[in-house]
């Protein structure tokens, strides 16, 4: 986030971008279901509201940030933020992407084990969780909108430059609001989600990366220019607040996307065995027709979804955290790491509360991946001193999933098979999602590394004791508040 002008090249890139990622949330919400026809009115005028409101967001974005600069008009002088109040909003915004993958599992585990509907939960702890998190981006929001319009000088597209960071720390939470906004008035319109692929779900998704982007920007402000190492010999310690900032997100977004599968394999048997041998939809619909199992009903979904899907959600997080991981912090071994710790946090939150969710297994998949992912760098950086092309990141681990992933997914997911007629397409789906999420990883690796308007300045070691006394007070409160927490029953 360069204090200059863009490149023709970025804006093209920006905009795909965006444009993909809107059709992917719409193509997911309409796979999701549709609601009754009663409500079809309201669910389409609430699905084009939000993705004009997104385009608005992202448009005022491109045109703050991106666009170049009409000829003669040259960039406000650059509004520089002392190193301790980037310091306070680096770990704040830290422990809010933390926070948010620990309250995300919470609320998961308590709907499951308690099944309280949608408006009796708004208050309960995981929430509260949440909305910690997110008025976090709003009031970052708030500060940096004010610090432009009162230091910088010019138009408004002048003052959004003179500290680009700052600019898309507003521009973060104009998008936090819409997020949170849209959930309640989603319900509204659509009624009960039939599946956890709502547009306002998946807003909330997104948010948790762009958040996990911000904190990684404001840490990078703070360290100097890293260079890439093999292990955790010389391991810096805020490359330690980046790896738990993407933990979170890891956490979360295997929550979305794979939760349907996991609890789906506690459904009966009978019915898992009859998805394995075929997915007679019928066989599956009729037993779920006369049972109250929650399990069943989410078998009955991904009957009707391709057998890929699934692979192309795994594949896709994990080489967006490995990467996210590995460019963040220069440091090969942690994208292994982030599996590890994220694993290490969904088991410790099951435990706590004796829960029957099968949440950790997609990472005992993911974490062989994000192994080799170490792996290939490791090598390259040996052989070469340079980090792997990405192309050939994704055709290994496209291969390598599919060595993982056929013996263990059947094990893992009854009702699934690793059948010979389904690996070709499961190969090919998964070297698409490996493509495109390590080139996007890698982009966004650079965005976060760039400097802002600020220049790079080591922090003092009472600044370092200061952070891991805050860092242990907040683990400690957490861990109360979650022991503490009482069920609701």
């Amino acid at each position: 986030m360069q204090n200059t002008d863009s490149k023709p090249k970025q804006t093209g890139m920006f905009a795909v971008v965006i444009a993909v990622t809107l059709g992917i949330m719409v193509a997911l919400t309409l796979m999701a279901g549709l609601p009754p026809a009663e409500n079809m009115g309201g669910f389409t005028v609430g699905v084009i509201t939000l993705i004009a409101v997104t385009t608005a967001i992202g448009l005022f974005g491109w045109i703050m940030l991106i666009k170049p600069l009409a000829g003669g008009v040259t960039i406000s002088a650059p509004i520089a933020v002392g190193v301790t109040t980037r310091s306070v909003i680096a770990l704040l915004l830290s422990l809010s992407a933390l926070a948010t993958g620990i309250a995300t599992v919470w609320d998961e585990i308590w709907h499951t084990r308690y099944g309280i509907p949608f408006g009796e939960d708004f208050l309960w702890r995981p929430h509260l969780l949440l909305y910690f998190s997110f008025s976090t981006m709003i009031i970052l929001a708030g500060w940096s909108w004010w610090t432009l319009m009162t230091r910088a000088k010019g138009t408004l597209q002048q003052r959004f430059r003179a500290n680009p960071l700052l600019g898309f720390s507003f521009i973060s939470g104009v998008f936090t609001l819409l997020a949170i906004g849209s959930d309640p008035l989603w319900h509204t319109f659509y009624g009960e989600d039939l599946s956890p692929w709502s547009l306002p779900h998946l807003f909330i998704v997104l948010l948790v990366l762009v958040m996990g982007l911000l904190a990684t920007a404001f840490h990078k402000t703070l360290m100097a220019e890293q260079t890439w190492r093999i292990g955790f010999k010389h391991f810096a310690w805020r490359n330690l607040l980046i790896l738990l900032v993407l933990v979170g997100g890891m956490i979360t977004f295997l929550l979305l996307f794979t939760v349907q599968w996991y609890t789906a394999s506690q459904a009966d048997p009978a019915a898992m065995a009859a998805a394995a041998a075929g997915g007679d939809v019928a066989t599956i619909r009729a037993a779920a027709a006369v049972s109250d199992d929650g399990a069943l009903g989410l078998l009955l979904q991904i009957a009707v979804y391709p057998d890929w899907m699934f692979s192309v959600f795994l594949t896709f997080i994990a080489m967006l955290f490995g990467t996210l991981a590995l460019h963040n912090t220069r440091q090969v071994g942690s994208a292994t790491l982030v599996g590890l710790v994220s694993l290490g946090v969904r088991l410790m939150m099951e435990s706590n509360f004796n829960s029957e969710s099968l949440g950790a297994r997609p990472l005992y998949i993911l974490i062989p991946m994000l192994l080799t992912l170490d792996i290939i760098y490791a090598i390259s950086l040996s052989r070469t001193q340079k980090t792997p092309p990405f192309w050939v990141s994704g055709v290994i681990m496209a291969v390598v999933y599919i060595l993982i992933s056929t013996p263990l997914i059947p094990a893992l997911f009854p009702f699934m098979s690793s059948s010979p007629s389904v690996l070709p397409m499961r190969f090919i789906v998964s070297l698409i999602a490996a493509l495109g999420s390590i080139w996007l990883a890698q982009m966004i690796g650079s965005l976060s590394g760039e400097a802002s308007s600020d220049a790079q300045a080591p922090i003092t070691s009472r600044t370092q004791r200061v952070t891991a006394l805050v860092y242990s007070a907040f683990g400690a409160f957490l861990v109360f508040f979650i022991v503490t927490a009482t069920p609701p029953v």
